[in-house]
């Protein structure tokens, strides 16, 4: 009769342990950064959204001074969804001011409830636009042009979906089709 013993049972538990604990990690991982492709699309819409503004008025809408300030639906998001659409008043000033109530002026549909929150800002063709100050983006600095020979935009998403204070940013922008992910899943 031969059997198992004690030390040979520890370790397959040990072992079995140490898998299970690298495979709940990884699909924390993974469900955080799917999070971040609710913002790349988000992005995406309301880059479309500005784009479809701009063929109607010749101007881009600013709900914010930054990308990454001022964000809807929640100022600062965290590990939780935020309904869109609710305290949206009031008419959209023309730019360079910037409103929350612009949000009206974006065709933008959302199907649920959203983690990030959004920002956008507008400007006008000039010699030498006053851009956003932008966060860094993997340590590095987003470029862009030093004169803007046609209208600009720029779209942020930030978001906190482990809620550890650490956010992750999307940027989009007009001057190129590349979004800008830093801190992706965080």
């Amino acid at each position: 009769m031969r059997g198992f013993t004690l030390i040979e049972m520890m370790i397959v538990v040990v072992i079995v342990g140490v898998l299970a604990m690298l495979a709940v990690v990884g699909y924390k991982k993974l469900v955080n950064s799917a999070h971040t492709a609710e913002a790349t699309s988000m992005v995406q819409s309301i880059r479309t959204a500005q784009e479809a503004y701009h063929a109607e008025t010749q101007t881009y809408v600013s709900t914010s001074v930054t990308p990454t300030s001022n964000l809807y639906p929640a100022s600062v998001p965290g590990s939780f969804k935020t309904g869109w659409g609710a305290g949206i008043t009031g008419a959209c000033p023309a730019l360079p001011a910037a409103s929350l109530n612009c949000w009206s002026a974006l065709p933008i549909h959302v199907d649920s409830a959203v983690m990030y929150g959004y920002a956008t800002t507008g400007g006008v063709a000039s010699a030498a636009p006053a851009f956003p100050v932008l966060p860094t983006i993997n340590g590095a600095t987003i470029t862009v042009p030093a004169s803007a020979p046609t209208d600009w935009y720029f779209i942020g998403a930030m978001g906190d979906v482990d809620g550890n204070g650490v956010f992750s940013t999307v940027i989009g922008t007009s001057f190129t089709n590349d979004l800008f992910i830093d801190k992706e899943g965080e």
